[in-house]
C-alpha cells in the first residue's frame, strides 16, 4: 500500500486534504438543498451543477471576477482529460478565460474531477494545482455566501443526520 505522500505525489497535503473534504462537503449540502440531476427516473441524490447555477443571482461570475479571487481558475481554466485514438486519457488545449457562471461552475468541478481522476504523475504543476484548488475554493465560499441555505447546510450538516 502507498504511503499518502506517495499517492499525493507531490500534491500539497493540508490544501489537498481541505480541498476534497471542503468539496465532498459541499456537494453533501447540495443535495440536502435539492440540486439535485434529474434522470429518466427522475431526481437521483448527485448534486446538480445546472441547477445551482440557475439558482444563482444574475451578477455571480461579475462579483467573483471584481472580487478577483479565482483569477487562475478564471483567466486559465483547468483543462478536460479527454481519451485519444489510442484509449489514453491526455488533457486536452488550454480554454480560454472564462466568462459566465456556468462556465466558472464548470471549471470549478474541473479542478476536482483532475485532481481526482486526472494524470498526477506527468506533466505536473503543483504550484497550479494548488493555485487552483484555492480559487475553487473561493468560488465555493462566494456560493455560500449568497446563498443560506448551502451555508446552512454546509456548516451544520447534523442536522440533517
Amino acid at each position: 500500500m502507498l504511503t499518502t505522500d506517495e499517492l499525493l505525489n507531490g500534491l500539497p497535503p493540508e490544501a489537498t486534504l481541505r480541498f476534497f473534504a471542503t468539496f465532498a462537503r459541499f456537494e453533501f449540502a447540495m443535495k440536502q438543498c435539492s440540486y439535485l440531476r434529474w434522470t429518466e427516473l427522475g431526481r437521483i441524490a448527485q448534486a446538480c451543477r445546472e441547477s445551482l447555477c440557475a439558482d444563482l443571482p444574475a451578477d455571480f461570475f461579475e462579483s467573483v471576477r471584481e472580487a478577483y479571487v479565482a483569477p487562475v481558475l478564471i483567466e486559465r481554466p483547468p483543462k478536460n482529460l479527454f481519451v485519444q485514438d489510442d484509449a489514453q486519457p491526455q488533457f486536452g488545449n488550454q480554454s480560454p478565460p472564462l466568462t459566465t457562471t456556468a462556465q466558472l461552475l464548470d471549471a470549478v468541478w474541473r479542478v476536482r474531477n483532475n485532481l481526482f481522476h486526472g494524470n498526477k504523475m506527468y506533466p505536473a504543476d503543483r504550484g497550479r494545482d494548488a493555485e487552483l484548488m484555492n480559487n475553487a475554493l473561493a468560488v465555493i465560499d462566494a456560493i455560500m455566501q449568497r446563498k443560506q441555505n448551502l451555508s446552512s447546510a454546509f456548516h451544520d450538516p447534523q442536522q440533517y443526520f
